[in-house]
């Protein structure tokens, strides 16, 4: 996607422009030439309100070919994020794919002073919603008519150049690198499985200087005796691979943020089978370990002068006669030993070791590890908001922050100790399933294998991972969100 600016928005030769109108009033009036485009629709056909759009022919009122009417609900509850929103709805929404537009233009003029709006967040936020608007996952397809047509240019007009720039530059990274992990998440587990995603991982790395990635193969696992990891991975053909991204943007020296992220490539739930339609969409259970590696990826290409690892334990989680079984007791890297309640609660088995592992290998100053975790996590906050465990409060809160600042939602949930008494075993240190509350007993259980002193979070995206329904804010209908991978940069570059 190519981006270009102009002054005024009046005069660009697009095959559409695109212009924001506020409800109420004669918001037409913030453009030149809004007393011509008045006239070719009848009043009440288009009244601004969030949602709306309105096709016209120019009909010489402005260069373009055609105007799109873009409605931005009310002024005084607007910001760059409704900006970006809008134009991701508008991309989205089959609109350019339709008409075959190449060339789009954006009218800034009535959006340019909004809160929060100056040209850099409208840049950032336009960058996005272009880009993640537009993104279809159709690779697959065979038949040329299913392929999306994505328009090759647009152009910002009506703001400041250099600030628009700037927030182009940022929110392209930030695009792009959401875009991969909805990649990684869509494709079918028999393209995407621990060797591949590792690969992805390497091959992103080789291309953005300064990011290096080792991968630990199933010996090197081995001798690290992580024998939670291993225990989920020995149902599977495919040996577990542990993905190491680092970026040293930051002080020599300075102990890193880290980032941990389950990747489970396909999840049968293993001798505790999950029924068929439970196992359909399980493709998405290394959401997290995508959102890690893409996030890292982003780091790094916008050049953050920050120093951060991440690290993904990738596996499937499979049934064979080597396979864990319920009743049995492993013993993990830390040393600890856990009695399988559940052969379907893997993830926190192949987390507990990664984060044993990152805590020796970096001592880092953060970590923030994420997941598909517990189905219990969309009975408690539906598929549109992460559930945020923390035992850090200042930690918790920045990341809260981090998700308000890219338009995503987290919620933080509580740790209580009476909770964690669940996880008592009379046979060992602990059992890897401790009941209701689901998603809390899940971030209890890591939570027993981060050192004291240490500041962590947990981050539930089990909902959150795929959108399964209409499109919504920057995400697609029906497909992976990328989520949270903006939120993972936004808290790199800002955490203190």
């Amino acid at each position: 996607m190519q981006f270009a600016y102009a002054k005024s928005s009046a005069a660009i030769k697009a095959d559409a422009l695109i212009v924001p109108v506020f409800e109420g009033g004669n918001s037409l009036n913030d453009y030149a030439y809004g007393d011509k485009l008045k006239k070719l629709f009848v009043k009440g056909d288009f009244e601004g309100k969030s949602g709306q759009r309105l096709a016209l022919p120019s009909a010489g009122s402005v260069a373009a070919t055609r105007v799109v009417l873009l409605g931005m609900g009310k002024r005084n509850k607007a910001s760059a994020q409704t900006f970006g929103e809008a134009i991701a709805g508008y991309f989205r929404g089959g609109h350019v794919d339709g008409s075959k537009l190449k060339h789009v233009a954006i009218a800034l003029e009535s959006v340019v002073g909004l809160k929060n709006a100056g040209g850099e967040a409208l840049g950032r936020w336009g960058a996005e919603g272009v880009l993640l608007g537009s993104y279809h996952f159709d690779r697959l397809f065979t038949r040329k008519e299913k392929i999306k047509h994505t328009a090759s240019k647009v152009t910002l007009a009506g703001g400041p150049e250099a600030q628009l720039k700037k927030g182009v530059a940022y929110g392209s990274a930030t695009a792009e690198f959401t875009g991969y992990a909805r990649d990684l998440v869509n494709e079918p587990s028999n393209r995407m499985n621990p060797a591949t995603m590792a690969k992805f991982a390497q091959d992103m790395a080789k291309k953005i200087p300064g990011l290096t990635c080792k991968i630990l193969k199933k010996p090197e696992i081995t001798k690290l005796k992580m024998g939670a990891f291993l225990a989920v991975n020995a149902g599977s053909d495919i040996p577990a691979h542990l993905v190491i991204l680092e970026w040293k943007g930051g002080k020599a020296g300075e102990k890193p943020i880290a980032f941990v992220g389950k990747g489970l490539t396909f999840d049968s739930g293993g001798y505790d089978i999950k029924p068929a339609a439970g196992m359909l969409g399980m493709k998405m259970d290394m959401g997290g370990g995508a959102a890690t590696i893409a996030a890292l990826g982003a780091i790094a290409k916008l050049k953050l002068k920050v120093n951060a690892v991440g690290v993904v334990p990738c596996t499937e989680n499979l049934i064979n006669g080597s396979a864990y079984h319920p009743g049995s007791v492993i013993t993990s890297m830390s040393g600890q030993t856990i009695e399988i309640g559940n052969t379907d609660a893997e993830g926190r088995l192949i987390l507990c070791d990664a984060l044993t592992y990152t805590q020796k290998q970096y001592k880092p100053r953060v970590i923030v590890d994420m997941a598909t975790l517990t189905g219990a996590q969309v009975v408690a906050l539906g598929n549109k908001v992460v559930g945020i465990m923390s035992n850090d409060d200042k930690v918790a809160k920045q990341l809260q922050d981090s998700f308000e600042a890219v338009g995503e939602n987290g919620w933080r949930l509580p740790l209580d100790e009476f909770y964690d008494k669940q996880l008592d075993t009379p046979i060992a240190d602990m059992k890897n399933i401790g009941g209701n509350p689901g998603t809390i007993t899940a971030g209890l259980f890591l939570q027993r294998f981060i050192n004291e002193g240490q500041k962590w979070a947990h981050l539930d995206i089990a909902g959150p991972c795929m959108n399964e329904a209409e499109g919504w804010r920057l995400w697609s209908a029906k497909s992976a969100t990328g989520s949270p991978v903006r939120s993972l940069v936004q808290f790199a570059e800002t955490y203190k």
